[in-house]
């Protein structure tokens, strides 16, 4: 995982929205164009065992900093699904997918009993 953009899940994260971190920002914000003047977008990615999966990415439109987010109805979806908690990891990774229209790859991690992790 080393160099990978990714973000260790907090209770706030599983229990009502992902804060998306600044590196993560830093892939996403283009697509909300060069004004900036758009306070939400969708974001579809693929996950790391080829699902196709929805989310709105939200911002602030005052202050330097948007503190962007996803929101919580594709968010928690794949929580749910994924049976992700608190400590879990999860990685964005900018991987294009014509097939699917989608632009990221967002990959949810546990760590097994052993110390390795593995995509669910």
């Amino acid at each position: 995982m080393a160099g990978l953009p990714i973000k260790r899940l907090t209770e706030s994260d599983v229990n009502s929205r992902l804060s998306v971190p600044k590196e993560w920002w830093d892939v996403i914000r283009p697509l909300f164009g060069e004004e900036d003047r758009r306070r939400e977008i969708e974001v579809w990615a693929v996950d790391g065992v080829g699902m196709f999966w929805e989310f709105r990415c939200a911002v602030r439109q005052k202050g330097p900093y948007k503190k962007p987010v996803l929101q919580s109805e594709g968010w928690l979806k794949f929580v749910n699904y994924k049976r992700l908690r608190a400590g879990d990891v999860v990685i964005l990774e900018t991987v294009e997918n014509q097939f699917r229209g989608t632009r990221f790859l967002l990959r949810a991690l546990k760590c097994h009993a052993d110390g390795h992790w593995f995509d669910v």
